[in-house]
């Protein structure tokens, strides 16, 4: 009895899975039709007959947004599955760290076998950092199985990981000659010693080229070893014979990424169950997936998408149309998208929107968002305003303006055509309409607040267009840096600001709640009012902390860290972020935590502290991690304070015309009076006079006496240039700057005495102590080697190290005379 859909797996090949319940990462990499999926579905199975857990994912897209949700399903209904519904693909070192704190924290406690396949065809770079980094985690009871046609991870990742991957490839997996033997024998064929060794030779051990020879054999009594493309052998050997009927199920089960039996009916319009069924028996390229759904091997799924493709047209969009209905049935919506597009569906496509109110898109409805509305008849536009408003939505996301505003005018007019509607119900859609043009006026305070207040006026209830759990700053530690438009408006934006954000708190569920009192606080510190901060500063803490907004809270301690280097007192709260141990729990947003480091890289900066600051701030390596766009005038100027920290003033000067463009689209004022200053003091570093006096004189005409704070932090380099201009035309600017200045370089010395030196000293050893001692008693480093038996340049080197721990410059001179200080009676 011939037996040809058997699966056949050698005492060789269970020997090698048997390695992969010890291994923390398994790699099968191999061309297709090696057999890799249907060896690891094997193992898999044989672990869940143990009671093991077992997660699959496949790979059906090269997007990293589609690769993400596949990872949230694999782990849903865990405890760990929905925190990482909370977070997105991490990009970036700290979004990195963060989930897999989240692995870390909630794995079950049992070992768990995640098994992704197809792997070749994701082309996101993030996605396979996120791999490379749960590798090498290497958590006890997790057990990754990645299977790819090509290479997973570079040769230098491989060495990396070391013994914590496993590897297996096409010569693992290629049938031997005498394998063969033993497979052709259990699928029932008779076969000779000249026929097995001319199929081994021919097909190299390729498993699906085996089989479709097992199956032309069987039927035809010859083997077809002379075939130039495999997908010509699928048609020839799986497609051509079948009866009608047959073909065009079998094309039908080739067009999704899954299928059911009840969908390919569906879609072909007419009962065959029966044919459904002698297809699966007879088809060994139909896998039947863990799910329970079914889908066709790559191979069968070219040779049966390109067969499809020669369809009448009008035949084609028929069985499009049905797929999406079936999807659109099952409430899976964003499946059905494509499918009734391509089926001409757009009653049924619009329909499917209005159910998508938290809608994720996928790349490929990116492309035809827009085609969607122009392509679909005016009358059938119409009669669907609410999802003509979610795609608007989607379109602001995608910074499609242009294309928005020309929706918006579509959107009114079905608005005014639908007459079903209630006025109610016409007033709801108009109140959502104002949110979503809201945002186009960002960040003109009040030109948002007129929106918003005409929203809360048409709503009935809360718009679907916010979200209370949305980061109202976008990853900026600073309202100012987002919303102050121009020097002279510093006190309307705290007006406006008072004003107009209630009315948003009604509006949004308390959306940035502490934001109106956080900007008080910075307007005051911006001029200097240090004894004034506090009472805003606390309303805002209590506001945001209330209301659970951290992003406001963030920004708060962001003014405190500043405040306090007025005050000479070290600030815990820098300390805690440039080491995470902050108190932001770990299912928040990722972003967040480059907003901590951005902090603490400013504070540090300010300090004279620049071995704190987080090196992605002035890597400019293209790799920085992320915050959305508004937010990143704000991260550009942070970069910039840690690179004068650094002394690294020619890459600030190379990298300025670039960060000052990104401060025009939305007049981030503050933002480029910081980058003004900033390249004065580079220039002032670099000892270029005539450029630091003209950038100099630039920034103290946009700050003009009020906003004196980005100078007087600045104070170290700008000294003597501010001195000058004194006596000039900005003496009122000038002159504040410098008494604030010497308010922050008195608090600065204070925190570094205390907080640092003092640590210093305790950390030097007997050895350097005695040397420190002598050296500020102004003995020659001769003198100190020849009393200590010792070599002078190591005596240089003791040096080096004590001037390092005591805080002292190694460019600095007369470095012997500071050490006085510390040794007063040497």
């Amino acid at each position: 009895m011939k037996r040809l859909n058997n699966l056949y797996y050698s005492k060789r090949i269970k020997e090698l899975l048997a390695e992969l319940q010890t291994a923390g990462t398994t790699l099968v990499v191999a061309p297709m039709g090696y057999g890799k999926t249907l060896a690891v579905q094997y193992f898999l199975q044989e672990q869940e007959r143990c009671g093991k857990k077992v997660l699959r994912q496949s790979i059906y897209g090269a997007g990293a947004e589609a690769f993400w949700q596949g990872v949230c399903h694999s782990w849903q209904n865990t405890e760990l599955g929905a925190a990482l519904l909370q977070q997105s693909l991490p990009a970036d070192a700290n979004a990195k760290t963060l989930v897999l704190e989240l692995f870390r924290q909630l794995l079950p406690q049992e070992p768990v076998y995640w098994f992704i396949d197809d792997l070749h065809l994701l082309e996101s770079s993030e996605a396979i950092d996120f791999l490379f980094a749960l590798s090498k985690a290497g958590f006890a009871d997790l057990h990754l199985l990645l299977v790819s046609r090509g290479q997973i991870f570079d040769g230098s990742r491989l060495l990396e990981l070391g013994r914590k991957v496993f590897c297996l490839d096409k010569h693992d997996l290629a049938l031997q000659r005498d394998e063969l033997a033993e497979y052709s024998s259990r699928c029932g064929l008779q076969l000779t010693t000249q026929q097995l060794d001319a199929l081994h030779e021919a097909c190299e051990g390729w498993f699906s080229v085996t089989y479709l020879n097992f199956l032309n054999y069987d039927r035809y009594q010859r083997f077809c070893l002379d075939t130039g493309s495999v997908y010509e052998m699928i048609a020839n050997v799986l497609l051509r014979p079948l009866p009608s009927e047959q073909q065009r199920l079998l094309l039908l089960m080739g067009q999704p990424e899954e299928f059911t039996q009840e969908q390919v009916a569906y879609a072909y319009g007419a009962s065959c169950r029966e044919s459904v069924s002698r297809l699966l028996e007879c088809n060994a390229f139909i896998i039947r997936l863990a799910n329970g759904r079914l889908r066709c091997h790559h191979m069968l799924k070219q040779a049966t998408r390109h067969a499809f493709g020669l369809l009448p047209e009008a035949e084609q969009q028929m069985y499009f149309r049905r797929l999406g209905q079936w999807y659109a049935q099952q409430k899976e919506y964003e499946e059905a998208l494509d499918w009734l597009y391509c089926g001409r569906d757009f009653d049924g496509l619009l329909a499917a929107v209005q159910q998508l109110r938290d809608w994720s898109m996928r790349p490929q409805h990116r492309q035809h968002l827009f085609d969607w509305l122009c392509e679909c008849p005016p009358e059938i536009l119409w009669q669907y305003p609410q999802a003509v408003l979610i795609i608007m939505r989607r379109m602001f996301s995608l910074n499609m303006v242009p294309e928005m505003l020309q929706v918006k005018e579509w959107y009114v007019t079905a608005l005014e055509r639908n007459t079903a509607l209630s006025q109610r119900e016409r007033d709801n859609y108009y109140g959502e309409l104002e949110v979503i043009l809201s945002f186009l006026a960002f960040n003109s305070i009040t030109g948002m607040s007129e929106h918003h207040r005409r929203a809360y006026k048409l709503l009935s209830g809360a718009p679907q267009t916010l979200s209370k759990q949305g980061i109202w700053t976008f990853g900026a530690p600073s309202v100012l840096g987002l919303y102050l438009r121009t020097g002279c408006s510093l006190r309307q934006t705290v007006e406006d600001m008072q004003e107009c954000m209630p009315p948003y708190y009604l509006l949004s569920g308390w959306h940035g709640a502490g934001a109106a009192e956080l900007t008080e606080a910075e307007a005051l510190l911006l001029q200097g009012r240090i004894d004034e901060v506090d009472m805003p500063l606390q309303k805002a803490y209590y506001q945001a902390e209330k209301h659970g907004q951290e992003c406001i809270t963030i920004c708060c301690d962001f003014l405190e860290m500043q405040r306090d280097l007025f005050r000479g007192v070290y600030s815990s709260k820098a300390e805690a972020y440039s080491r995470h141990k902050w108190q932001l729990q770990p299912w928040k947003q990722s972003m967040l935590l480059n907003t901590a480091d951005m902090c603490a890289g400013f504070y540090y900066a300010l300090l004279g502290k620049p071995e704190y600051i987080p090196s992605w701030l002035t890597d400019g390596n293209g790799q920085q991690p992320s915050v959305l766009y508004p937010a990143r005038p704000c991260r550009n100027y942070i970069s910039a304070q840690c690179l004068l920290a650094q002394g690294q003033y020619t890459e600030l000067l190379v990298r300025w015309s670039d960060w000052e463009q990104e401060c025009r689209p939305y007049s981030n004022f503050l933002c480029l009076l910081y980058l003004q200053v900033q390249r004065a003091a580079a220039f002032a570093g670099r000892g270029d006079v005539t450029s630091c006096r003209a950038s100099l004189k630039q920034a103290l005409a946009m700050a003009e006496a009020e906003l004196v704070l980005p100078l007087a932090q600045n104070i170290a380099l700008l000294r003597p240039y501010l001195e000058q201009e004194a006596q000039g035309e900005y003496s009122a600017a000038a002159a504040a700057a410098l008494r604030l200045g010497q308010q922050l370089e008195a608090g600065r010395g204070q925190i570094l005495s205390t907080r640092f030196v003092e640590a210093g000293l305790q950390e030097l050893t007997e050895q350097e102590l005695q040397i420190a001692q002598l050296a500020a008693a102004r003995h020659t480093n001769r003198e100190i080697a020849q009393r200590l038996s010792l070599s002078e340049g190591t005596i240089k080197q003791y040096l080096n190290k004590i001037f390092a721990k005591l805080q002292i410059d190694a460019a600095a001179k007369n470095k012997r005379h500071q050490l006085e200080r510390f040794f007063p009676n040497s």
